[in-house]
């Protein structure tokens, strides 16, 4: 479960698309203004030495079950995050990895590695991966949504074996601030971040990403690191 949860914040930094008379089959045919949105998406969200703190919501939708709903905040800098839900937490320094789980008062430590999967990788680091050429996308729409004037962009994955066909991120027009991410999977699932309030800070806790046990009494510590 802790995994599964990486795995979608982690996918959802990353978008699909789609045109009416315009065949999208290769990154070769993707907008370019989309493409030049995404990169300053990258640009603002990677940004060295800035702490990014968001306060979102997490739709989360599957075949036949009902629908569930998170809500929390996550604490960026570099490859380092620290997520907070309301069963479960996950605190990332770069080193090693925290999977907290509030409601059976445990917590595992593994060592971290970005190639381990998306399921441990922070979406700042995933974002700081993103190339054009990897992903086919378009703009979807400009202008006013909601009450705010934005730009919605689809992605697609080249790679084929990925596990969500697509993507669709809504960003608030000229700052290219996350207001929605959508993900859509190849299961049926889909899953909708929206973001109520971002902070950047270029004051950079290391507090913010290191695991305090004082915090968690009576919490059973399981050290699964090799390193």
């Amino acid at each position: 479960m802790f995994k599964y949860y990486i795995t979608v914040f982690c996918c959802l930094f990353i978008l699909e698309g789609s045109t009416a008379q315009k065949t999208y089959v290769s990154s070769k045919d993707s907008d370019a203004k989309a493409v030049s949105i995404l990169n300053k998406i990258k640009t603002k969200y990677t940004a060295p030495n800035t702490q990014i703190t968001s306060t979102f919501s997490l739709k989360m939708e599957f075949p036949g079950q009902s629908t569930r709903l998170e809500k929390g905040t996550l604490i960026q800098s570099g490859n380092k995050f620290n997520l907070d839900l309301k069963e479960m937490g996950i605190i990332n320094d770069g080193k090693s990895v925290w999977f907290i789980s509030k409601k059976q008062k445990e917590v595992q430590i593994n060592d971290y590695s970005k190639d381990a999967g998306q399921s441990v990788i922070n979406p700042v680091s995933f974002l700081n991966d993103y190339n054009s050429k990897s992903y086919i996308s378009r703009l979807l729409m400009e202008g006013l949504k909601d009450g705010k004037q934005v730009d919605i962009i689809e992605i697609k994955p080249v790679n084929r074996k990925t596990e969500f066909s697509k993507a669709r991120i809504t960003v608030t027009k000229g700052t290219n601030q996350l207001v929605k991410m959508e993900l859509f999977n190849k299961d049926g699932s889909h899953h909708t971040l929206n973001v109520s309030k971002t902070q950047f800070s270029k004051q950079v806790s290391p507090a913010s990403f290191t695991f305090n046990k004082a915090r968690y009494p009576g919490y059973h510590v399981e050290d699964l690191r090799v390193n």
